[in-house]
């Protein structure tokens, strides 16, 4: 009997992998001990795209089981194979498993251990044969126990220690993938690490991957110089960072010294979520980034943060430009106006900006007025948050320049706008026709039919719309069914629509439309579509394009029940 070469196992192995298809993988693996091996790199190399990597499981499992008994036995066996992954994964890495399991994953996910640790269920249930045996070294309870609140529960119950567990954890891989790559003269694996890891862990474990390219950190605060030092030992294909927040406010310098640590002009993406702890000296330090860094996105950014901007302005390669201020105070317009001019200068300079997105910047508008203008630029994706649709007519009119636009959201507080405000914005939204998305929440409440189809006959490439407005009748449907790709109307007007006419937009729905998500979200009372109704019009439009329908009537503040009676 012939047999193919174990390259071409491995090839088509990878190619089952691309297909998520880890039930094949797994079969593979049982089949003969020439493609075990190929199935289990690639079984444990895609791990975090399994369904089992959460007590939820897959859906599809659940919805199986048609009892409530059943769905809580399809829950717990899913548990036990998300803590039989980790475990596999860990014990591997003390040599105790038939396979190096832990040689094969390309990313150390710990929130991921972190969501199973603090299950209650894996408390409940798998708690004890997780850390049975030699996978006791690595369990660590905190001293004060947790009081059970169930009747007939033990008075007390251990309760992890969480971090230390995955130090302990981290530690052993880290080491043990380090150890193997050295042994064998090869390269380490993982090349990304994520979790809740503190600053001498962080150092030792980033020592020890050689590949890694990406970190995503629960707390920035971990970064300092160290860290940057390991990195650029270590890691040369290191170059994107993520964190969620910094539990210390006083990291500015920290996190100064981390970016300038790093080898110069390696850094090409950097998202910190919660931003409070960036001040002046982070902003500078990422000019040392400057010809790298095309993806930035800094959300709740401090007044002193917003006011020194003007730092970034050596950071002219960005593709992707993401600000948010956290109090929207600050008006760099009137207080600061030397920085108001540098940041349009700045931005003005980024020629290969594609997507740039302002929330809650008080001169927001009056920034981007002068950027949209500018020949050199040419956006795809731009979104303003928190800002006033009266005194806006200069930044829509400039919007209008921006006609490579695919996707716009505008947020704005519409109730001092005027007419000509509306007008003016309709007719710069309408020049746009290559866009796919298109959210006006809160910016259009005053709009009406007239104005919706004003759009949608102009907006012929749209796929996502969300707008809201008044007094939105059935002359909608017309216009909406001409736009063939559109695959999600969200309609949070307040409407009154017929169920005829509803049905009758649905008869129009191409294969172009498949998929379509059809929201109407407040449908006046008096016009209330029956139970039945809309159980026609589900199956209707799941039938037409595997459509889906949702609907919710519109409840007004009945201002007299407030009022108390005699």
């Amino acid at each position: 009997m012939m047999q193919l070469p174990t390259d071409v196992l491995y090839l088509v192995c990878e190619e089952v992998s691309k297909l998520q298809d880890f039930h094949t993988l797994f079969n593979c693996a049982l089949a003969g001990k020439n493609l075990v091996q190929p199935a289990l790199l690639w079984i444990y190399r895609i791990h975090l795209q399994s369904t089992i990597i959460s007590s939820e499981g897959n859906d599809a499992d659940l919805i199986q089981n048609d009892t409530f008994q059943g769905r809580v036995e399809a829950q717990k066996t899913t548990l036990f194979k998300w803590a039989l992954l980790w475990k596999s994964i860990i014990r591997s890495s003390l040599g105790t498993t038939a396979y190096p399991y832990c040689l094969y994953i390309r990313s150390l996910d710990l929130r991921n251990l972190t969501d199973l640790l603090e299950d209650p269920q894996f408390r409940d249930k798998a708690l004890d044969n997780f850390f049975a045996d030699e996978m006791a070294q690595f369990l660590k309870s905190q001293e004060t126990p947790m009081k059970q609140k169930m009747r007939g529960a033990r008075a007390a119950s251990r309760r992890l220690d969480v971090p230390n567990v995955l130090e302990l954890v981290g530690e052993s891989i880290t080491s043990f993938v380090s150890q193997a790559a050295n042994q064998n003269r090869a390269t380490v694996a993982v090349e990304d690490l994520s979790g809740n890891i503190r600053t001498a862990a962080l150092t030792n474990w980033t020592s020890r991957l050689s590949k890694l390219k990406s970190m995503t950190l629960w707390d920035g605060a971990a970064l300092d110089k160290s860290v940057a030092e390991a990195i650029s030992e270590s890691c040369y294909n290191f170059d994107d960072l993520t964190f969620f927040t910094c539990l210390r406010n006083d990291t500015d310098h920290d996190l100064a010294s981390f970016f300038g640590g790093l080898r110069a002009n390696t850094l090409r993406s950097f998202a910190a979520l919660s931003a409070g702890a960036l001040g002046p000296e982070t902003l500078l330090s990422l000019n040392h980034h400057a010809n790298s860094l095309k993806k930035l996105k800094m959300d709740g950014l401090r007044s002193d943060a917003v006011k020194n901007l003007s730092y970034l302005q050596g950071c002219t390669a960005l593709e992707s430009i993401e600000l948010s201020d956290s109090n929207g105070a600050v008006d760099l317009e009137s207080t600061e106006h030397d920085v108001f001019l540098e940041v349009i200068n700045w931005l003005g300079r980024c020629e290969g900006i594609q997507e740039l997105l302002l929330r809650n910047f008080i001169s927001g508008p009056k920034i981007l007025t002068q950027v949209c203008l500018k020949n050199n630029i040419r956006l795809r994706k731009l979104q303003v948050v928190g800002y006033t649709l009266a005194g806006a007519q200069e930044f829509h009119r400039a919007l209008s320049h921006q006609t490579s636009l695919e996707s716009l959201e505008l947020r704005a507080d519409p109730e001092t706008a005027f007419r000509d405000d509306i007008d003016i914005l309709v007719s710069s939204v309408c020049q746009l026709t290559n866009l796919k998305y298109l959210d006006l929440l809160s910016t259009s409440d005053y709009f009406s039919t007239s104005e919706i189809l004003t759009l949608a006959s102009h907006l012929r490439q749209l796929e996502v719309v969300f707008f809201s407005g008044y007094d939105v009748t059935d002359a909608l449907w017309h216009g909406i069914s001409q736009l063939h790709n559109l695959r999600s109307l969200n309609i949070h007007a307040v409407t009154s629509f017929s169920f005829g006419a509803i049905l009758g937009y649905i008869s129009t729905l191409q294969d172009t439309n498949r998929g379509l998500l059809l929201s109407v979200m407040n449908q006046k009372a008096e016009y209330a579509i029956s139970n039945r109704n809309e159980k026609t019009i589900r199956k209707t439009i799941g039938t037409r394009v595997d459509g889906k329908f949702e609907f919710t009537l519109f409840r007004e503040l009945d201002s007299e029940s407030d009022t108390p009676s005699d």
